[in-house]
């Protein structure tokens, strides 16, 4: 296969360029520390503009920050700086210098070159007020770049009289901007975060333009993972497969130039060759653990034991949700490019039905089969994300408002736990803008926050849970016939349909869902006894780890339990209702009974006349 190829330049430098052409100042932002793609090699994002500058035929091109001060590229051309800076500034109405401030730092610069030192800029409007003088002269083509502005120029609001002054310049330094030899003198503000940039330095000001510095496109990636082959572990001079190098190009999309070095520092030190290029990107978005989607694979056949018993009655969601694991396992998807299946979450579902039947059980049990940790689950109670903004907070508030700072919930979750279930209670509730995220989750497996941090969530199980159409089938519980789960079944998917169809206008969500739309069936009558039981040994074993032997007459209990169940108000709150029932006749009891016999090791609970007895 042929070396791959790309743009000789970064599709940002080129309408960059065009701005150049046009003779309008930019403010550039985004991925401004980074390599960018220029004349067919990688340079620092200062290196490359400086040199962009120079193929338009600048003479003189100045580099400012705040730290370093003013900077160029030759001997020369910061000569003519201070030959221009060291006498009368042009002034584009009188022909000569004006007052004020401007005037006395020339005049500091003027008296320095007099006495054969180098001008000395102390301040940022002193290095601003200079370069003000030069980009109004029309003799010589002059541009500079002003680095890290988004320190040097506040908000106005927060501003004090000097840094008031500096803005005013640096605003009258990009209106006066003289045109010299067809080109027009241009000023360039560098900023990692536009938001705390003035925003009237650019709104509604034709001669400004905004720039975004774009992370590399596949094909930037792809040339340069090739050129940087040989400082993998075990390529040395012998050339990377060119498929092997297009998977890493694009698992790696949302990466930064100088992030695929890391790539080649991980290889080494963990001695994963370029032909293992997922395993190679999951050691390094994940860290050096063990897979635990593969580990499970030896133990499926434990799963209807340990997920069966814990979910009673909803043997449909168990079995969806184990033949979803066996294919979280194998990797197979249907997906156009086979590469990119590692960036899908391993498993996406939708637990819809009444309320109290096993949804949130469910997931917290995933949790602990896969992971082998319950607090690997992380929920997220959808009816607090009810209004417009409450987006932002899954990825974080964006630059300027207050928490940007700290990113989103969402994001800094998956970056932290990246082997996760995620689990969105009541998805109904959610505002309609929330959806926008997931789409971008759903299908790319990645969400990018705030400060330009990605998530990735190939690792995590997404759950969304939803009691659409609960409130139609608490009629059915009053009947003398139950409907099979069929009807039950029907029934939820209709109403999740239209709702994503008529109420919100978003049907491409469930496309996304897939066939992970999961209907949980209503509690029935004769699972009642069975979870009841359970829930009566989850006592019996938290009594024992206090040190204290409890025994239960089940029958007695049991019958009580499933005589109140009977009634449909009581059915229509599920297990939580079963729950309540055997803490108001066993557990109340039993602790009333403990408080009053202090140092009691033993206890035993039944039922006679439906009253309670504990001895």
């Amino acid at each position: 296969m042929s070396a791959p190829t790309a743009r000789p330049a970064a599709a940002w430098l080129e309408r960059l360029t065009a701005e150049i052409a046009r003779g309008r100042h930019v403010i550039l932002h985004g991925n401004v520390r980074d390599l960018v793609r220029w004349d067919r090699s990688f340079r620092p994002v200062r290196l490359a503009v400086t040199e962009l500058f120079a193929t338009f035929g600048y003479q003189i091109v100045g580099y400012y920050d705040l730290v370093d001060g003013l900077s160029f590229a030759e001997p020369e051309q910061e000569r003519e700086f201070h030959r221009l800076t060291a006498g009368p500034a042009p002034d584009p109405v009188r022909g000569s210098a004006g007052p004020g401030r401007a005037g006395a730092a020339r005049d500091r610069m003027a008296s320095a070159l007099d006495n054969s030192a180098p001008p000395v800029l102390t301040t940022p409007y002193d290095a601003m007020a200079a370069m003000r003088t030069v980009l109004r002269q029309g003799s010589i083509p002059a541009a500079f770049l002003v680095d890290l502005a988004d320190l040097a120029l506040p908000a106005p609001e927060r501003a004090g009289d000097t840094d008031k002054r500096l803005l005013g310049t640096v605003a009258k330094t990009m209106i006066e901007a003289a045109q010299t030899a067809g080109l027009r003198n241009l000023l360039v503000l560098i900023a990692d975060d536009l938001g705390t940039l003035p925003a009237w330095l650019y709104r509604d000001r034709s001669y400004v333009q905004l720039v975004e510095a774009a992370r590399p496109t596949f094909d930037e990636r792809l040339v340069y993972l090739d050129r940087q082959a040989t400082t993998f572990y075990g390529v040395r001079d012998k050339p990377a497969g060119l498929d092997d190098l297009r998977v890493l190009a694009n698992l790696s999309a949302g990466m930064a130039v100088t992030e695929l070095d890391g790539l080649a520092r991980m290889s080494k030190l963990h001695r994963i060759p370029l032909s293992q290029p997922r395993t190679l990107m999951k050691r390094t978005l994940f860290g050096p653990r063990q897979d635990p989607w593969q580990q499970i694979r030896g133990r499926m056949d434990d799963y209807d034991t340990l997920i069966g018993a814990r979910l009673i009655g909803q043997p449909v969601a168990v079995g969806k949700v184990r033949r979803a694991l066996r294919a979280a396992t194998v990797g197979i998807d249907f997906v156009a490019d086979p590469d990119s299946a590692e960036s899908r979450p391993k498993g996406i579902f939708l637990f819809v039905g009444p309320t109290g039947v096993g949804k949130t059980e469910l997931a917290r049990s995933l949790s602990e089969f896969v992971f082998d940790d319950a607090t690997a689950m992380a929920r997220f109670d959808m009816s607090t994300f009810a209004e417009a903004h409450a987006a932002e907070r899954l990825t974080g508030a964006p630059p300027g408002y207050v928490g940007h700072e700290r990113g989103g919930e969402l994001t800094n979750r998956v970056t932290q736990r990246p082997f996760s279930v995620l689990l969105f209670d009541e998805i109904e509730k959610a505002h309609p803008s929330v959806f926008d995220k997931f789409l971008q989750v759903l299908d790319d497996g990645r969400l990018t926050d705030a400060l330009g941090n990605t998530a990735y969530f190939s690792e995590t199980i997404i759950i969304f849970t939803s009691n659409l159409g609960a409130a139609e089938t608490y009629g059915w519980l009053s009947g003398d016939e139950l409907p099979d789960y069929d009807k039950v079944a029907a029934h939820f998917e209709l109403a999740v349909r239209e709702h994503f169809t008529k109420t919100l206008g978003r049907p491409e969500l469930l496309g996304r869902l897939g066939g992970g739309i999961t209907v949980f069936d209503i509690l029935r009558p004769e699972h009642v006894g069975r979870i009841a039981r359970k829930l009566l040994g989850q006592l019996v074993a938290s009594a024992e780890r206090r040190g204290l032997r409890l025994t239960v007459d089940e029958p007695s209990v049991l019958d009580r339990v499933q005589v109140l169940m009977r009634r449909p108000e009581e059915l229509r709150l599920g297990v939580r209702r079963i729950h309540a029932l055997l803490e108001e006749i066993v557990r109340e009891p039993l602790v009333d009974h403990l408080f009053a016999h202090d140092g009691t090791t033993a206890a035993h609970v039944s039922i006679a006349g439906g009253r309670t007895e504990v001895r």
